[in-house]
């Protein structure tokens, strides 16, 4: 997979590159050779069951946050108490184990970790050695790759062409027409490539390619030298848009609006970040899986409700990160770059076929281009054995559907006291995203 995988790092506007870490991953999978590796019957998520009674089992869970400022927005369940809600304790306690791209992998291979935030292709080299890593949701798709152009030139975006009743072909290319024989600046890294060779095919506009580190060019770029520029970094990108350049295309326009699909160019341009998981763990304890997720999905919902929450995950994230922002500033990354997808965009990742970002189109691309390039074995894995994510987000859905049918037939009843306060403790976990527990909490009121 060759698009762009730029985050906040430990040196603050330095770039962390998807071929470094690849590089890395492939080296671990190289010798780790004696990793305990799954039984073939092993290799599916295996639902649990709603356990009797109604109060929620006590679990811990060994978790390990990546640098960055769409892997760490976790602390703030943490810090809020949001997972003690659920009966989950974080080990190490207190905050979890502060984890790179150097080890996490290999410690959530060896089991001292259960769960990480992760970039999921990055465990794909491990295939190699081990069918143990597995990625077990989606949390934001990652739109960083813009081509932007100098204020001066006053120029309207692909967005403000759809916004005028534009259809997607026609607000292409008048997105950037401009660029007609001119120069586009552009970084070293082919990860770069895709997105400017797909926006010039689709929207028929051809231009000049200069290559330039993002450290020169944003240098030039500040200085009135440069007319369009398609940096490396998303921490440039960040930093032109609040300097008023024109986001003239990201690769979100193009995932959004054209066709996706198995063979579809657009996949090359898609990227999602996730949670990775020991396979032994998760289905050894499924039901503590459902509830970690159940608050991953309520801190998503409580920050879009209220930003200040990001206030809490700053310090944090400058601690690990080496970087300088307060809580406004993670907010308009995260929200313009890395946005997040709540348990409602599951019905994309997983019920899709016509999106980009379903995660067969998008993971049967992404196994094809690693066999291609000798990463993974052919045959060795598959979407489905990979990504326990949609199953789990299904299971968590059916437990949704059958709370709403509990609760709808205890609609306007009356209840005896102990019942009444079994449904509003369901009422309260439904609200926080926890199905599985407002399910068995409804179906004892409804007893």
């Amino acid at each position: 997979m060759t698009a762009k995988r730029a985050r906040w790092t430990l040196a603050g506007f330095a770039v962390a590159r998807h071929s470094a870490w690849l590089a890395i991953l492939i080296l671990v999978a190289a010798t780790v050779t004696t990793a305990l590796a799954a039984d073939p019957a092993e290799d599916m998520f295996k639902p649990g069951i709603a356990e009797p009674g109604t109060a929620i089992p006590a679990a811990s869970v060994q978790f390990g946050m990546r640098p960055y400022a769409d892997n760490t927005f976790y602390i703030i369940g943490i810090r809020k108490g949001w997972f003690k809600d659920v009966n989950i304790t974080i080990e190490p306690q207190p905050e979890g184990l502060k984890v790179t791209d150097t080890n996490v992998t290999a410690l959530l291979l060896n089991g001292q970790l259960d769960l990480i935030s992760e970039y999921c292709p990055l465990m794909l080299p491990l295939y190699k050695t081990t069918r143990l890593l597995k990625c077990i949701a989606f949390t934001n798709n990652s739109i960083g790759e813009t081509i932007l152009a100098n204020p001066k030139l006053k120029l309207k975006s692909f967005k403000d062409y759809m916004k005028e009743g534009k259809d997607f072909k026609a607000a292409l290319h008048d997105a950037l027409a401009p660029l007609q024989g001119k120069t586009l600046v552009g970084a070293p890294e082919l990860s770069d490539r895709p997105f400017e060779e797909l926006s010039s095919q689709m929207s028929g506009v051809t231009w000049k390619l200069q290559i330039m580190e993002d450290s020169k060019s944003l240098v030039l770029a500040k200085s009135e030298q440069i007319d369009f520029i398609n940096p490396e970094g998303t921490p440039i990108v960040y930093l032109l848009e609040q300097a008023g350049w024109t986001p003239l295309l990201n690769n979100d326009d193009i995932i959004t609006n054209a066709s996706g699909g198995v063979d579809s160019p657009v996949e090359r341009l898609v990227g999602v970040v996730g949670m990775g998981a020991n396979a032994n763990f998760v289905n050894a304890q499924p039901n503590t899986v459902l509830r970690f997720l159940s608050v991953v999905w309520r801190i998503m919902d409580e920050m879009k409700k209220d930003p200040s929450l990001f206030d809490i995950q700053a310090p944090y994230l400058n601690s690990v990160a080496g970087t300088n922002f307060d809580g406004k500033g993670v907010a308009e990354v995260v929200n313009s770059l890395d946005p997040f997808a709540p348990f409602e965009y599951g019905k994309t990742f997983y019920e899709d076929p016509g999106s980009a970002r379903y995660y067969k189109n998008l993971y049967t691309a992404i196994i094809d281009d690693y066999v291609a390039h000798n990463i993974v074995p052919k045959g060795v894995v598959t979407p489905d054995q990979f990504i326990w994510g949609s199953a789990i987000w299904k299971q968590a859905m059916d437990y949704k559907t059958k709370t709403d049918a509990l609760m709808a037939g205890l609609q306007g009843k009356t209840l005896a006291a102990d019942k009444q306060a079994q449904l509003d403790k369901a009422k309260q976990l439904y609200d926080w995203y926890d199905y599985l527990d407002a399910f068995r909490l409804a179906t004892a009121a409804a007893s």
